[in-house]
């Protein structure tokens, strides 16, 4: 369980490349797995005191924020992700318990199926809600959606992401190799991750009524950083995708080169600077193993959502859990 502060600003709508969705503590160092972020292990061999730290950790967080910004309890929310649960529910529902007690603020629960509502709702106005179908591939879930004619949203989800079927892969496959877990993520995903989706895709509207498609999530950017070098450094706020994106990570990944190869002869100087800083934050995000699952739910996806049939949107200046998130914030605080 990893804990971090973040604070929406709505007056800075626009002004920011997260939108107004600014993390607060602890600060950013660009660094992947900051050990002061995590709050306590929540697997099979956390004690009762391992729980009571993440208490600790948050409650040491609103302290600080009321003190440093002057804000009340209730200008706070803790939100915990619903899918959180699902991996570790005991130690969560201890942490849900104890914490109000601690700070005066009950924990909400996120379901996935809110948080596909919040992240559509984010990215996607109003007028456009007919034309476009939302989906995030995030660390550990698939989640996306769309309105339907009557104006209710239809959300779609899975309980695998790149980090989390890599590691069903490599459970499933113990001697599995760099060299081949492209062919068992896909493997995997044919046999396990499509029939979950595959009875909520059935009743999704065909292409033609939902033509575009915006694509969200860790792997998406890194997809769009390797094959659009160029487009990820300008501050335009998408990339257009080509269908087989993600069947040529996957060549890449089973070819030794998960990451790429050189940069494009145009991109030298501050350009070439910000892109190889680009890759350096996949690399930290994701393993050659979490790469090549990220990728094969992406090539998994193509195929069921029709990507050939769609205008596909990759939008790599947001993540996941600040879109959903800072909708959230919007509903609650705006």
């Amino acid at each position: 369980m990893s804990v971090a502060a973040y604070r929406f600003d709505r007056d800075r709508l626009g002004q920011r490349r997260l939108s107004g969705f600014e993390r607060m503590a602890p600060e950013p160092t660009g660094k992947a797995f900051v050990e002061t972020e995590l709050a306590s292990p929540l697997g099979l061999a956390a004690d009762d005191a391992m729980a009571a730290q993440s208490v600790d950790i948050v409650a040491g967080h609103i302290d600080r924020l009321k003190s440093q910004y002057g804000l009340q309890t209730s200008d706070i929310a803790v939100l915990v992700s619903g899918g959180l649960i699902d991996f570790a529910p005991g130690r969560v529902e201890q942490f849900i318990a104890a914490l109000p007690a601690r700070t005066g603020i009950t924990p909400e629960i996120i379901s996935i199926k809110d948080q596909a509502r919040l992240g559509y709702d984010w990215i996607v106005r109003p007028a456009d809600r007919r034309n476009v179908m939302h989906v995030n591939i995030a660390s550990g879930t698939i989640k996306g959606g769309y309105y339907d004619q009557h104006g209710q949203f239809v959300a779609l989800s899975a309980p695998y992401g790149p980090k989390t079927m890599a590691g069903a892969v490599k459970l499933r496959w113990p001697d599995i190799r760099t060299a081949t877990v492209g062919q068992r993520a896909s493997e995997f995903y044919g046999d396990t991750v499509a029939p979950v989706l595959a009875p909520q895709i059935a009743t999704e509207p065909p292409p033609r009524q939902r033509p575009n498609l915006y694509l969200t999530g860790g792997i998406v950017t890194a997809t769009a950083v390797i094959f659009r070098p160029k487009a990820i450094i300008h501050p335009h706020p998408w990339v257009e995708m080509q269908p087989d994106d993600f069947a040529n990570l996957l060549g890449l990944i089973a070819s030794g080169t998960p990451y790429g190869g050189p940069l494009p002869a145009p991109l030298a100087g501050e350009e070439g600077d910000r892109v190889r800083d680009a890759l350096r934050r996949v690399r930290n995000s994701f393993n050659p193993h979490e790469m090549a699952a990220g990728a094969a739910i992406g090539d998994g996806l193509a195929r069921q959502l029709r990507f050939d049939q769609r205008i596909r949107l990759a939008l790599p200046q947001l993540a996941g859990t600040q879109i959903w998130v800072s909708q959230y914030l919007l509903e609650k605080f705006g």
